[in-house]
């Protein structure tokens, strides 16, 4: 309260007046920031939910056509086990994976599931049969398979980012008319399976109708009507396993935070140290942003990252105009009491602001 007894009763109405008004700064980016991640974070469950849902579609997915429940077609239990995520990219848009696929069946041998197996939006990079064999009527077989899968990550929470990485296993020779898959229950993943910095939080499957909206063209196909496959869906849920990322992320930032906020210290009667610590933080802050920002991908996306980057470049230049407000205050009013009550008042109302947001945001990001 000392500060504020220094000044007559007619400045301390502009120290409020410039108090409440950081104050309500502050709170609108801490709103609408913390509104954005923890929406965020709320929808990719919900989509994660509805992905391993065999009777539900994600928002901007179309819904499959819908398939008989019986009909002339082979039943052919599939089953994965995940050996290994060999490589995981956010920025590049996949992850890669090794992994064991078995096929059984009843009935011809020469079906041959395994030779017309496809992944969606993946890349067989090799495949190698370990396994087959026919007896009594009863087929089967298993590979070893190395994929690449495209992935385009939701980089709203990035550092504190958990995901969904999905393998999607389909029939590329027959539809549902003809064969469908069922999911073993000896799916799993091996407890090796490790992504750095990463959790394994979840393994799920389910088998889901994918509709192709095209008949390619074939001229045996009643027009309008579009070849429905059944899909094996593999979940793997993955999550930062600590903060320790998102903070070695922001180190370059937090450092600069402190530099500005240490510049509050100095009279402004000491124009040049007061201005320049601001400024070479200032371009530590923007460095920082653009070494941060190269872990991502390219896009529109505004998220945890860029949030945390806005608030520490903003925090910086309000501190330099709030310096040279207070240094136009001691050298040109010549109220050098009423100058050290607003570097005070500021400090203490944008450097409590800045800390809260910064708590919160990451909290929301990752609990």
């Amino acid at each position: 309260m000392g500060i504020w007894k220094a000044v007559d009763s007619a400045k301390r109405k502009y120290l409020w007046a410039w108090v409440m008004l950081m104050a309500l700064v502050y709170l609108a980016i801490g709103l609408i920031a913390s509104d954005v991640v923890q929406g965020e974070k709320v929808n990719a469950n919900r989509n994660h939910a509805m992905r391993m849902a065999a009777d539900q579609v994600e928002p901007g997915r179309t819904a499959p056509d819908p398939i008989p429940a019986t009909g002339d077609f082979v039943p052919v239990t599939v089953g994965v086990y995940i050996d290994g995520i060999d490589n995981f990219s956010i920025r590049d848009s996949f992850w890669t994976t090794t992994f064991f696929i078995w096929f059984r069946w009843q009935g011809a041998a020469n079906l041959d599931p395994g030779k017309t197996f496809q992944l969606v939006d993946a890349k067989i990079e090799k495949k190698e049969l370990l396994d087959s064999y026919s007896e009594n009527g009863v087929n089967y077989q298993r590979f070893r398979v190395q994929a690449k899968v495209t992935k385009f990550f939701n980089t709203t929470r990035v550092p504190l980012d958990d995901h969904m990485l999905n393998l999607q296993v389909e029939d590329g020779a027959r539809d549902a008319s003809q064969l469908r898959y069922i999911a073993d229950d000896e799916s799993n993943i091996s407890s090796r399976v490790r992504v750095p910095g990463y959790s394994m939080t979840g393994f799920t499957k389910v088998i889901k109708n994918h509709t192709y909206k095209t008949a390619y063209g074939d001229p045996r196909v009643t027009k309008g009507k579009h070849a429905t496959f059944t899909d094996l869906n593999i979940g793997i849920s993955v999550k930062r396993n600590s903060m320790g990322v998102y903070f070695k992320s922001f180190i370059g930032l937090f450092a600069g935070m402190l530099l500005t906020f240490t510049s509050f210290l100095i009279r402004a009667s000491e124009g040049g140290p007061r201005v320049s610590m601001p400024v070479g933080s200032y371009f530590g802050a923007v460095a920082n942003s653009y070494l941060v920002s190269s872990m991502l991908p390219s896009s529109g996306q505004f998220g945890l990252v860029e949030y945390v980057s806005f608030l520490g470049l903003f925090t910086i230049f309000t501190c330099l105009l709030a310096a040279v407000v207070s240094m136009f205050i001691w050298h040109v009013v010549g109220d050098k009491e009423l100058s050290r009550a607003f570097d005070k008042a500021t400090l203490t109302v944008i450097g409590l602001g800045y800390l809260a947001i910064n708590i919160i945001l990451p909290i929301n990001a990752f609990s």
